[in-house]
């Protein structure tokens, strides 16, 4: 057993930060010095964060990291400082502890074993492009697939893998197999319902065990296509869906058309009623019937209370925590339980919170019995990306500024406009900027109203993919759009007092 070897394993309570990971990994690969008569490096900050990106190193725990991520980039290191491919050591690591992964450093000659990392006992000869091609028509016909059956599952029909599976979903399960077979890996999205499973984990090499998703040319890396907590599918699942699908008959779809019935009701107050409901549904993911009252009486809007009702539940068990609903101090969102001992989480992935777990004892209570919680369709869908246009919103009325701003003017012709609809500004949290480039290639909507147009994206979207605004901004055609983050507008904004 080398050094390296014993030192590694009487690490096993090591905990530290991406810097500390980064030290420690050093001092040891320095201190070894060479091995099988290679010169060892210290890896660089940087190099730690590609090997976190392409996976070699795992996932941080809210942005720490354990003993297994350091036994992962210091054997890591060892292996492609040898010679063995990045791709080779994330298939040879892939479901390994990290006992079993430090024990592949006593292998007597690790050059020796590099042909047999990459694909199994001889390499096969792979077709990159047309991996690729296959990979891109694959997913948006799963998305149609899926959204197919999520209509279905509405009407009553279960998933059946038979003569009956959606025309979408076959196709895409047919790619996908071939992709596997390509890549000399076990088919394992070969049933309807273990393909439907897996859709909730984000589209990368490791996930899915297809390393085209880590390809620099794949378009749709890392994007979720169902949401895990809801099982519904996510804003870029539907629109890749209709690339493949002109109807979708969703919940939320279904939600905007009662609502407009309902506007059409209040004849020359329509496009006022519509802003104001939908202002206090985004605003309000927990209320309480006596609260919707007040509001409706307030507005002068009674007639509406069906539709505000009809986009709200009884708090569930699913809502609580220990027997609690607690409240996200940012959205209003019930927070949910966290991986963190002892705390609970936003589930909202475009809020600020989402990432910033807080004690269960110190959260923000409601009072359940009386409580009103949104559908799953309406927080998905509204008030998770809402959080946006609301701040947006807050931050031109607010004085010093006092900008004159109007919340889904038109019925939603764009999220937020200014100075009488000269501004237009939609607010955006698609994770994937290829996706987001092309649904507005096809149209911008009621935006193309506007003189000045403005695409603000979530700032936790724009954090968790690299380049993200100077990719859209490459991939989208339109010139006359300015691509901007939530935050730099909403300051933007407070400037033009």
């Amino acid at each position: 057993m080398s050094s390296l070897t014993k030192t590694l394993e009487g690490l096993a309570s090591w905990e530290g930060s991406l810097d500390d990971l980064t030290a420690t990994a050093s001092e040891l690969l320095l201190d070894q010095r060479t091995w099988q008569g290679q010169v060892l490096r210290a890896p660089t900050r940087s190099v730690v964060v590609n090997y976190r990106t392409v996976g070699l190193v795992s996932p941080s725990l809210r942005k720490r990291y354990q003993w297994r991520h350091l036994v992962q980039l210091v054997v890591a290191c060892v292996f492609v400082q040898l010679g063995v491919t990045r791709k080779a050591v994330v298939k040879r690591f892939h479901s390994l502890a990290p006992a079993e992964i430090i024990a592949l450093l006593d292998h007597p000659d690790l050059q020796d074993e590099s042909a047999t990392l990459i694909l199994g006992p001889a390499a096969v000869s792979l077709d990159e492009s047309r991996a690729l091609t296959m990979a891109h028509e694959a997913i948006p016909l799963l998305a149609a697939g899926l959204v197919d059956h999520y209509r279905r599952a509405r009407a009553g029909q279960p998933l059946v893998h038979d003569t009956s599976v959606s025309a979408w979903l076959r196709a895409a399960i047919s790619r996908l197999a071939g992709l596997y077979v390509m890549y000399s890996q076990p088919v394992e999205a070969d049933g309807a319902h273990t393909l439907v499973a897996r859709c909730g984990q984000p589209l990368r090499g490791r996930e899915w065990s297809l390393p085209i998703f880590d390809s620099p040319e794949f378009r749709f890396h890392g994007i979720r296509l169902l949401d895990i907590a809801s099982r519904l599918p996510t804003i870029e699942c539907i629109d890749l869906a209709r690339q493949i699908a002109s109807e979708l008959d969703l919940m939320e779809q279904q939600a905007f058309a009662q609502l407009n019935s309902v506007c059409d009701q209040f004849a020359s107050r329509g496009n006022e009623v519509y802003s104001a409901l939908r202002e206090f549904i985004t605003r309000h993911p927990i209320t309480t019937a006596a609260e919707q009252r007040r509001f409706l009486a307030e507005g002068n809007m009674q007639l509406a209370a069906p539709f505000l009702a009809s986009c709200y539940e009884q708090v569930q068990p699913h809502h609580l925590v220990k027997g609690a609903l607690l409240r996200c101090v940012n959205c209003g969102a019930p927070m949910v339980a966290s991986v963190v001992a002892d705390h609970v989480s936003c589930p909202v992935r475009t809020c600020k919170a989402y990432e910033a777990p807080v004690l269960r004892a110190s959260a923000r209570e409601a009072i359940s019995e009386d409580s009103l919680v949104v559908k799953a369709h309406i927080q998905v869908y509204w008030c998770g990306p809402g959080q946006d246009e609301i701040e947006l919103y807050d931050a031109a009325v607010a004085e010093p500024a006092g900008l004159s701003a109007s919340l889904y003017p038109g019925r939603d012709k764009c999220d937020i406009s200014l100075d009488g609809d000269v501004v237009g500004i939609d607010v955006k949290s698609h994770a994937n900027p290829f996706v987001l480039a092309e649904t507005l290639n096809r149209s911008l909507g009621g935006l193309e109203l506007f003189a000045q147009k403005y695409v603000a994206i979530n700032d936790q979207a724009l954090s968790r993919f690299p380049g993200y605004l100077e990719i859209l901004c490459r991939e989208c055609s339109r010139l006359d759009v300015e691509f901007i983050s939530v935050s730099t507008l909403c300051r933007k904004l407070k400037a033009r007092a």
